[in-house]
């Protein structure tokens, strides 16, 4: 089995964040801004060589270093995941999600399996 990896990702509830987390509007009633809520993005299943190669661009440079799973926010590569994401436009919404969620101050685990 090759690589497979995923990005949690945790943060404050917004009107803002619920465009950008995965679950439907009624998901959201009743719910007060600044609940912390989370979602997982990406879910690469290309291989190894191409998780590795994502994992980088989050700041990532050995995808079993659990101490690296925390992401560095200021560590990623917005640049590469934009042209990441113009090649492999499955992932296209997730990047724009992530950039969101980024502003929104929310942070990111990644989460590799294989």
């Amino acid at each position: 089995m090759g690589l497979y990896v995923e990005v949690i990702a945790i943060g404050p509830f917004s009107e803002v964040a619920s465009r950008y987390i995965g679950y439907s509007d009624e998901c959201y009633d009743d719910s007060k801004t600044g609940a912390i809520v989370n979602d997982v993005l990406f879910g690469i299943v290309e291989g190894t060589s191409l998780g590795k190669e994502f994992a980088s661009y989050l700041g990532v440079t050995d995808v079993w270093d659990v101490k690296q799973h925390k992401i560095v926010n200021d560590k990623i590569n917005v640049e590469a995941l934009n042209l990441f994401a113009s090649i492999y436009t499955d992932y296209a919404e997730d990047v724009t999600a992530l950039i969101a969620l980024m502003k929104l101050d929310f942070e990111f685990h990644l989460a590799p399996n294989g």
